[in-house]
């Protein structure tokens, strides 16, 4: 049984998903800042056209880093459903690799003067990162900050929210 990680009501959380219809396909990104209760504080989408998933799993930890430091948030704990984003990012990075840049901007990031701890989740955790994934795929704008939830996701942040169990 799997639920949102609120990481024991401690520091800022940031989810995030890419999605891609297809692989290579339409692909976008999306995330989402909540407390540790739950609440939303901010959200991001966007599209980056035909790609692939790796592609879009990359670009949402950046945009999201990127939201949350221009936020002032010091204390994050960052989930994303990417095993092989999370590794890329965690070990030495090749700098032939396709995505080098994009891997070595978030690293860039990520030395900043600020407490981030990059997770690793289960999709069924990630619900809302997700949706927002999906939105920013079949959005036509790059990239689209998200001040209110978009319609349709309300049930899926109190799911969240009340430590609904989802089955693996």
């Amino acid at each position: 049984m799997i639920r949102w990680n609120a990481h024991g009501g401690i520091g800022m959380i940031l989810n995030v998903d890419g999605s891609s219809i297809g692989n290579p396909g339409i692909s976008g990104f999306g995330g989402l800042i909540r407390n540790s209760d739950g609440t939303w504080v901010h959200g991001f989408a966007g599209n980056i056209g035909f790609s692939n998933i790796l592609h879009a799993e990359l670009l949402a930890v950046y945009h999201g880093l990127v939201l949350v430091w221009e936020l002032n948030i010091k204390d994050l704990w960052c989930y994303s459903d990417s095993r092989t984003a999370i590794k890329l990012l965690s070990n030495h990075v090749n700098e032939w690799h396709h995505y080098a840049a994009i891997i070595y901007n978030i690293k860039d990031l990520l030395t900043r003067n600020w407490r981030v701890k990059l997770m690793h989740t289960l999709r069924e955790g990630n619900t809302c990162a997700d949706f927002l994934a999906k939105f920013g795929a079949r959005n036509p704008e790059a990239y689209s900050p998200i001040v209110v939830p978009p319609d349709g996701m309300n049930l899926l942040l109190l799911a969240d929210a009340s430590g609904t169990l989802f089955s693996r």
